[in-house]
C-alpha cells in the first residue's frame, strides 16, 4: 500500500509534467517563425532547460494529491480517487487555457501574463470583445483537442487506484503516516529547486539568447504565483530597495536638476485652445520619420511636415491603463501596473484635465469604447472632466467588439469641438488599432499573416486621422488650436523589438496646429525623452504651475537632462542619448544598445535603480 501510494504520486507527477510540456510545445510551434532555422532542435533544448520550474510547480499542485492519497489509507479509496481525478483534471485543463490565453497575449504584448492583468484578460467578456468569432473556434478546438491528450496521458500514465479496501490496522496507520513522511519533505524540496541556499527562480530556466525561448521555459502557473507574491509586497513595502534613501533621493534629485528654469515657446498665445489625441498602442515602428516602416502612415508624415516632432520619446509602460496615467497625470507605469488600479491612490494624482479647469477651460474626454477597462473611468471622472463621452452615450452610432470605430468617432470628437466653449481642454482617446482590429476597411500592405491586422488597423487609423485633420484646418479654431499627438504605449512590430528593449516602448510624439509658431513648423527635436515629459512641457508652454507633477520634465528646456525610463513587469529599461540598460529578476544587467562600457552600464544601472527606489517609495506613500 505504501509503495503503491509513492509511485501514484510519482505517476502524478509525470503527468503534470507532460501537461506543462505539451503546453509549451504548442507555444513554440505557434511561434515558429521566430524560432527558425532551428525551431526542431530549441523544443528539446526549452523542455530539458524548463525543468527546474516545471518540477517546481508540479511539486506544489501535488500537495492536494498527496493528502488524498494519505486518506485513502483510512477511507473509501473510489470516491477519494475520483475527486483526485477531478482535480488533476481541472489543473491540466486550466493550465492549457491558460497556456493557449498566453499564446494570444503574447503574440500582441511578447509578455508572459503576469498576475495584475490576469483579471482582465481572462475574464470572459474580454475574451468575447477582443477575439473573432474564428478565433474562439479556433480556440475551443485547441483547447479540446489538447485537453483530450492530457486526459488520454492521465489514464496511460495513472491509471486507476486498483487497491482492495482493508481492515484498519497498526500497520496501515504506521504506513499512511510514514508515506506523509517521505512525500511531503520531497515536496517541499522540489517546490524550492533543492537544498540550495537560494530557491529556483525564472533565472535558471533561460538559456536562449531569443526572448520568445526563455518565455517560453517559464512555466506559466509558475510566473503567475511569482508575480502575485511580488505584487502583494509590492503594495505592502518597497521590494526594490538597493541603496540608501539619501543616495536613491540624490540620484533623482540630479535628474531632474535644472540650471535655469527657462523654456523656449512654441506657441502663438498662452492660452490656446488644446486637444491631447492618444493613439491606441502606435509604435515609432509605423512611422518612416521615426526610423520606421515606409508607407504605413503616409497622413501622419504630412503631418509631420506642419508639426513639430520628438523623435526620441518612450513611453513609460506596455498597457493603456499606465499609459493614461503617464499623459494626463504624468505619472510612470509600476512593474505590476499601474496607480490608476488602486483606488485609494487615484485621489492622490495629478491630473491635467484638473489644472485646465482651475484655469478655466472646459474640459472633456473622448473615447469610443468602454472606459471601465483598466481603472480609467474612475480616474477621468475624480478629475471632474466637464464632459466625458463613451460608447454607451453613443448608442446609435455602429461599433465594433471594443467600440466605435474611429471614422466615426473622429467625427463626434470634431463636432464636439466646435460646440465647446473657449479655450477647452480636450482629450480624445482612439481604439481602432486595438484588438481585434476589425475595422471596416481594405488590406492594403501584406506583411505576413501574423502582421497584416495591425499594420493594416495603422494605415486605416492613418486614413481617418489625414480626412480629421484636414478638416479641422477648415475650422474657425484652428488658429487658436494646439494637438498633441502621442502613443499611449509601443506595440510588437515587424521589426520584432524584444519586449523589453528600448524599440518597443519607443513612439511619436507630435506637436500640430494653428496655434504652433510657423518657425516650428516642420521641425524635429531630437532629444531623449519619456511620454511623462508631456505634462510639464505643456505647463510650461502655457506658464501654468507644474511642480506636482514630480516625475516629469520640461523638454523645452535646453538645460533639462536627457534620460528615460519605463518599467515592464518586474523589471526597468533606463536609457541615456546613445546608450541605455535593462535589469529585471530574469537576468542580469544587460545593453541594449551594444555600445556602453561595463563601468557606463554600472553607472546607468545606478541611476534606473534609484529612480525605482524613490517611484514605489513614493507610490506606498500616496
Amino acid at each position: 500500500m505504501l509503495l503503491q501510494s509513492l509511485l501514484k504520486l510519482l505517476r502524478l507527477f509525470i503527468f503534470l509534467l507532460i501537461v506543462f510540456a505539451i503546453s509549451r510545445i504548442l507555444f513554440l510551434l505557434y511561434f515558429h517563425a521566430e524560432l527558425q532555422p532551428h525551431v526542431l532542435s530549441l523544443i528539446p533544448a526549452t523542455l530539458f532547460n524548463a525543468l527546474p520550474l516545471d518540477i517546481s510547480t508540479a511539486c506544489y499542485l501535488l500537495f492536494v494529491p498527496a493528502i488524498l492519497l494519505f486518506s485513502t489509507f483510512f477511507w473509501s479509496k473510489k470516491s477519494l480517487w475520483q475527486i483526485l481525478t477531478f482535480y488533476m483534471y481541472l489543473v491540466a485543463v486550466l493550465y492549457i487555457f491558460g497556456g493557449i490565453g498566453e499564446i494570444g497575449v503574447y503574440r500582441e504584448m511578447r509578455i508572459k501574463v503576469y498576475y495584475s492583468a490576469f483579471a482582465r484578460i481572462f475574464h470572459p467578456s474580454e475574451i468575447l470583445t477582443y477575439l473573432s468569432l474564428t478565433s474562439l473556434a479556433a480556440i475551443i478546438v485547441a483547447l479540446i483537442l489538447v485537453s483530450a491528450l492530457a486526459a488520454f496521458s492521465f489514464k496511460k500514465i495513472v491509471g486507476k487506484f486498483s487497491a482492495k479496501k482493508s481492515p484498519m490496522s497498526f500497520g496501515q496507520v504506521s504506513s499512511a503516516f510514514l508515506f506523509l513522511l517521505i512525500s511531503i519533505p520531497l515536496l517541499i524540496i522540489g517546490c524550492r529547486g533543492g537544498l540550495q541556499p537560494i530557491a529556483v527562480n525564472e533565472g535558471e530556466v533561460c538559456f536562449s539568447n531569443n526572448q520568445c525561448v526563455n518565455d517560453a521555459a517559464i512555466n506559466t502557473f509558475w510566473n503567475l504565483g511569482h508575480s502575485y507574491l511580488e505584487t502583494q509586497k509590492s503594495l505592502a513595502a518597497n521590494n526594490y530597495v538597493v541603496m540608501p534613501h539619501e543616495d536613491a533621493k540624490e540620484i533623482v534629485r540630479s535628474l531632474y536638476a535644472v540650471q535655469k528654469d527657462t523654456t523656449i515657446s512654441l506657441f502663438k498665445t498662452k492660452r490656446p485652445n488644446v486637444c491631447i489625441l492618444i493613439l491606441e498602442g502606435w509604435s515609432a515602428d509605423l512611422i518612416e520619420s521615426l526610423g520606421g516602416f515606409k508607407g504605413v502612415t503616409p497622413n501622419f508624415e504630412h503631418l509631420i511636415k506642419q508639426g513639430y516632432l520628438f523623435t526620441n520619446i518612450e513611453s513609460s509602460g506596455h498597457i493603456s491603463d499606465q499609459g493614461l496615467a503617464v499623459i494626463l497625470g504624468a505619472y510612470p507605469a509600476l512593474t505590476f501596473g499601474s496607480i490608476i488600479n488602486q483606488n485609494e491612490k487615484q485621489l492622490n494624482l495629478p491630473c491635467l484635465g484638473k489644472n485646465f479647469g482651475h484655469e478655466n477651460y472646459y474640459t472633456s474626454f473622448l473615447y469610443g469604447g468602454q472606459l471601465i477597462y483598466g481603472g480609467i473611468k474612475k480616474f477621468i471622472t475624480l478629475n471632474k472632466f466637464n464632459s466625458i463621452t463613451e460608447q454607451k452615450t453613443l448608442p446609435r452610432l455602429d461599433a465594433g467588439k471594443v467600440g466605435i470605430h474611429d471614422s466615426l468617432m473622429l467625427n463626434v470628437w470634431k463636432d464636439s469641438l466646435h460646440h465647446f466653449q473657449q479655450p477647452f481642454f480636450s482629450c480624445y482617446f482612439t481604439l481602432s488599432t486595438h484588438v481585434p482590429y476589425d475595422a471596416p476597411t481594405f488590406h492594403p500592405h501584406d506583411w505576413g499573416e501574423e502582421e497584416n491586422p495591425y499594420i493594416n488597423s495603422a494605415a486605416y487609423a492613418d486614413r481617418q486621422l489625414g480626412r480629421f485633420f484636414s478638416e479641422i484646418e477648415r475650422t474657425d479654431f484652428y488658429d487658436s488650436t494646439i494637438f498633441l499627438i502621442i502613443s499611449d504605449h509601443g506595440h510588437h512590430s515587424p521589426a520584432n523589438h524584444e519586449y523589453d528593449s528600448p524599440g518597443h516602448y519607443h513612439i511619436p510624439f507630435l506637436v500640430w496646429g494653428g496655434a504652433l509658431k510657423e518657425e516650428f513648423k516642420g521641425q524635429k527635436n531630437n532629444r531623449l525623452g519619456s511620454q511623462l515629459d508631456l505634462s510639464s512641457t505643456l505647463l510650461h508652454q502655457l506658464g501654468m504651475r507644474s511642480e506636482e507633477f514630480v516625475w516629469s520634465k520640461n523638454l523645452m528646456n535646453p538645460y533639462t537632462k536627457d534620460f528615460a525610463f519605463y518599467a515592464f513587469n518586474d523589471g526597468f529599461g533606463f536609457m541615456e542619448p546613445d546608450r541605455s540598460v535593462v535589469w529585471n529578476r530574469k537576468f542580469p544587467i544587460h545593453d541594449k544598445n551594444n555600445g556602453a562600457t561595463q563601468a557606463e552600464k554600472d553607472t546607468l544601472h545606478k541611476k534606473g535603480a534609484a529612480l525605482l527606489q524613490e517611484l514605489m517609495n513614493d507610490f506606498l506613500k500616496r
